[in-house]
């Protein structure tokens, strides 16, 4: 059997073809999606010993201890210090890693995967054995075709310790053009705009029903260009805009921590920032260090950006939105508007809008639909971004924001293994 994965930033999906139609496994509770996140509760006899000095693998334990999805968050929400988290693994993958770091993520990874794909096994009553694995143009992080090839050899890794004995790599915003190809009965050039949770990747692409039957699709992706902005990003610069101003951003003493705090995407910040912390030895902190130590005494960090993603999402449908930081202080509640969003992601949205043109200019052609996919395109924000590189003329058009990456995928997978 075979299957499409769309392993995400935010969530990860999986489809397979029954009777010419995808199907997309139920992943948790109704749901078709899986927040990408992991949660290993410390045993307290683990507890009692030296922790720190536990391999990675002894840390992780067995598999069966570990939650996944929204149980991991809600159980790191509930226990900040009592547990290992991981969310988004996917934004690190390219990152300069060292051994130690590189044999996290794939151990991460693989159990995350095999967890999917345990799922996908159990829904569909199939042994799943096949899988065509969506990649981003490039993956997050600095060091260009090395980063990628590092990722990918994770995830192959991972792919293969999750039981899968044939996999191939499919980029994400050509497999959402195949998803909406499927809709077409006649042949367009798409421009696909997939403003993903660890990337922002656009494709110029051939669909129609003169291509929907290639197996092999390369010559009709016309131009694919892609950068390292994505929703997690957008919900740093929203959390730093409008979060960490009550942590002491902008002070000359703790501007730099409070940067270090929010940026979770950051293995260097994430580590100088949970080093060390520094109360006054005699009379009280202010109020901004006060919150700042609550952080790092219970390692909320995640929790800080979760509630500016919680903002961004609720700011897609509302131009003011009003959320509690409780956990952190009693009664501190943090207003944003549509507004304040936009000019957080000002540097962000400059950098997707670059992207868009490279694109644009590079396919040499006409643009006949703008196809959006990925969370952070549902934004009004992020729509207007694209509109003021396109103009209005060309229209909008959008299947499945969250599936579209897992049922192009799917459909491909069905052309590429079926014999």
């Amino acid at each position: 059997m075979h299957c499409g994965i769309d392993y995400g930033t935010s969530n990860s999906s999986i489809g397979i073809i029954r009777g010419g139609q995808v199907v997309q496994a139920i992943l948790e509770g109704s749901s078709h999606y899986l927040p990408s996140a992991i949660y290993r509760a410390i045993p307290e006899h683990e507890l009692q010993e030296d922790y720190e000095s536990l391999t990675i693998r002894q840390q992780l334990g067995n598999a069966q201890g570990l939650l996944y999805g929204t149980e991991a968050i809600d159980a790191y929400i509930r226990n900040p210090g009592d547990g290992l988290f991981m969310k988004s693994p996917k934004v690190f993958l390219g990152s300069d890693l060292n051994k130690d770091q590189l044999d996290f993520f794939q151990i991460i990874i693989a159990k995350m995967m095999t967890h999917i794909l345990e799922q996908g096994r159990a829904y569909y009553q199939e042994e799943i054995r096949q899988a065509v694995i969506g990649r981003p143009i490039r993956y997050h992080g600095i060091h260009g075709e090395k980063g990628d090839r590092q990722a990918l050899g994770i995830m192959e890794q991972a792919a293969g310790q999750a039981g899968l004995d044939d996999i191939i790599f499919m980029y994400e915003p050509l497999a959402a053009a195949l998803d909406y190809e499927q809709t077409l009965d006649a042949d367009e050039v798409l421009l696909v705009v997939d403003v993903g949770g660890g990337t922002t990747d656009c494709s110029v692409v051939k669909v129609g029903p003169s291509f929907n039957m290639k197996k092999n699709r390369d010559d009709d992706l016309l131009a694919y260009t892609g950068n390292r902005i994505g929703g997690v990003d957008l919900d740093i610069n929203l959390g730093w805009h409008s979060i960490m101003p009550w942590f002491g951003k902008d002070t000359d003493e703790l501007h730099n921590k409070a940067y270090d705090a929010i940026s979770v995407n950051s293995i260097p910040s994430q580590q100088a920032f949970y080093s060390r912390f520094e109360m006054p030895v005699h009379g009280k902190a202010d109020a901004a260090r006060q919150r700042l130590h609550q952080v790092w005494l219970h390692k909320l960090s995640n929790h800080l950006v979760r509630s500016a993603e919680m903002a961004k999402i609720a700011l897609s449908d509302t131009v003011s939105h009003d959320f509690s930081l409780d956990y952190i202080e009693d009664d501190l509640t943090i207003s944003v508007s549509r507004e304040d969003f936009r000019q957080a992601i000002d540097r962000s949205t400059e950098k997707i809008r670059k992207v868009i043109e490279d694109a644009c200019q590079a396919s040499d052609t006409v643009i006949d639909k703008i196809y959006l996919t990925g969370g952070s395109a549902v934004s009004p924000v992020i729509q207007q971004v694209i509109r003021n590189v396109m103009g209005d003329a060309i229209p909008f058009v959008s299947g499945n924001m969250h599936g579209s990456v897992a049922c192009g995928l799917a459909t491909f997978a069905e052309r590429h293994f079926a014999r």
